[in-house]
C-alpha cells in the first residue's frame, strides 16, 4: 500500500492475538514508514455477527478510510469482505447477502486486502463471506467477484501459536471444501478433479505433522496453501459444476444453534453424507471409490467395499487430528435435530450427486448422532 492523498486504512482484526503475536506491532510500523494513518476495528468474533460489519461500515465511513485491512482468519476476513461491500451500498447490510435466486445486490466495493493468521476457510483467495444474522444466528453468504482481496500476506509463522484444536477444525474445514468439489456428477474433468486428489493428499499427510510440531514450517506452509486453493475457483470455474454444499449447510445450522467452531462441523457430518450419498444414489459409488483410492490409497477392487473402506479411513483420519467422534460426543443434543435438518433446507434442497431435502438432511444428522 502506497500513501495518497489522505489514505486512511481500517485495520480489522478479532481477539488481539495479533498484539500478542507481534504481528500489530509489525504492522503499524509499515503503517508509519507508509505515511499512512488508520482507524481500528477489534473484536470481530468467531462465526462473525452482523453487528461487527456493521460497526466497521460506520468506523470506516467517519474516518474517511479508502482500504480496507483484514488481519486474522476466516472469521475476520469474511467480516470484512461484507464491510467492504457495505461502505459502498445507502441501504442496511442486511441488504448485501445473495438472495434465494443466487443473485447478489453489490454492484461496488471497497479496496481490501489480508493477513491471514489462521489457515481454513480459503477467504484469502475467494469472493465470498457468511456472516451470522439474527437472533437464530442463521448463516448468511455475501458474494461477489469484486471482494476478491487485492493481495494477501500468507507466512506460515502467523499460524504457529493457532491452539492445536483451532488448527485442526481449520484441517477439516479445506477437506471439505476439497471434497464437496470433487464429489460431483461427472463433468469429464480431469485435471480439476487430479489437482483436488492431489490437494486432498497433502493436507492428510501433512496435518499430523502440526499436531507433532506446532512450528513445522513447511506443514504450515502446506496446509495454508491447500487452504487457498481449496476455494481459489479453478474447480468450479474450469468446468465443474457448482452445487449448494450439503455439508456446509448442514453444518451452518451446528454452528447457530452451539456456536460450534465450523470445521469441527463439517468433520462430524462427511462420513455420514457419504454413507448417505452411496446409499441414495449407488450410481455414484465409482467417485466415492476413486476417492479413496486415489486420496485415502485403499486397495480394494471393488467399488462398494473401496469406498466404505474410504469412509472408514477418513474417520480414522479425524478421530487422529483430535475431532469429536459424533455430533453427541461434541454436545449436541438429540431433540434439535429435526428443527436443524429443517433450517439447513429452508431455502431449498443441498445438491450434489443426490437431493438432501428436511428428511435426508434428519437422517443424515441421526447418523452422525
Amino acid at each position: 500500500m502506497k500513501a495518497h492523498g489522505g489514505s486512511k486504512v481500517l485495520l480489522a482484526y478479532g481477539g488481539g492475538s495479533i498484539k500478542k503475536n507481534g504481528i500489530y506491532d509489525t504492522i503499524l510500523e509499515q503503517f508509519s514508514k507508509a505515511g499512512l494513518a488508520f482507524a481500528e476495528l477489534s473484536g470481530i468474533q468467531p462465526n462473525p455477527r452482523i453487528e461487527s460489519v456493521e460497526e466497521g461500515i460506520k468506523l470506516y465511513r467517519e474516518n474517511g478510510c479508502d482500504f480496507i485491512l483484514a488481519v486474522g482468519g476466516g472469521s475476520t476476513l469474511d467480516a470484512c469482505k461484507a464491510i467492504a461491500a457495505g461502505v459502498k451500498y445507502d441501504g442496511p447490510a442486511s441488504d448485501l447477502f445473495v438472495n434465494e435466486s443466487g443473485v447478489s445486490p453489490i454492484v461496488a466495493a471497497a479496496p481490501l486486502a489480508t493477513i491471514l493468521t489462521m489457515a481454513g476457510t480459503g477467504s484469502e483467495l475467494d469472493m465470498g463471506a457468511v456472516i451470522t444474522v439474527g437472533e437464530d444466528h442463521k448463516k448468511k453468504v455475501v458474494m461477489h467477484p469484486l471482494l476478491n482481496p487485492r493481495f494477501s500476506i500468507l507466512d506460515p509463522e502467523y499460524t504457529y501459536t493457532v491452539p492445536e484444536h483451532h488448527s485442526m477444525a481449520g484441517v477439516a474445514d479445506i477437506l471439505c471444501h476439497l471434497m464437496e468439489q470433487y464429489f460431483t456428477p461427472d463433468a469429464n474433468a480431469k485435471v480439476q478433479d487430479r489437482m483436488n486428489e492431489g490437494v486432498m493428499k497433502v493436507v492428510l499427510e501433512d496435518a499430523p505433522k502440526i499436531l507433532a510440531n506446532p512450528k513445522d514450517y513447511d506443514a504450515r506452509a502446506n496446509i495454508m496453501w491447500a487452504s487457498s486453493m481449496a476455494l481459489a475457483g479453478f474447480q468450479f470455474v474450469l468446468g465443474k459444476p457448482m452445487f449448494p454444499f450439503p455439508l456446509h449447510g448442514m453444518g451452518h445450522e451446528l454452528s447457530s444453534k452451539y456456536d460450534m467452531t465450523h470445521g469441527v462441523t463439517l468433520a462430524l457430518l462427511t462420513p455420514a453424507w457419504m454413507r448417505h450419498t452411496m446409499s441414495a444414489a449407488p450410481e455414484h459409488l465409482p467417485v466415492f471409490a476413486r476417492f479413496a483410492r486415489n486420496v485415502l490409497d485403499i486397495r480394494e477392487e471393488d467399488d462398494a467395499k473401496a469406498a466404505e473402506d474410504g469412509v472408514k479411513k477418513l474417520r480414522a483420519f479425524y478421530s487422529a487430528i483430535k475431532m469429536p467422534a459424533n455430533l453427541r460426543e461434541a454436545g449436541v443434543k438429540e431433540e434439535d435435530l429435526e428443527v436443524m435438518a429443517e433450517k439447513a433446507v429452508e431455502n431449498g434442497n443441498l445438491g450434489i450427486l443426490t437431493s438432501i431435502g428436511k428428511d435426508e438432511a434428519l437422517q443424515i444428522m441421526r447418523a452422525a448422532f
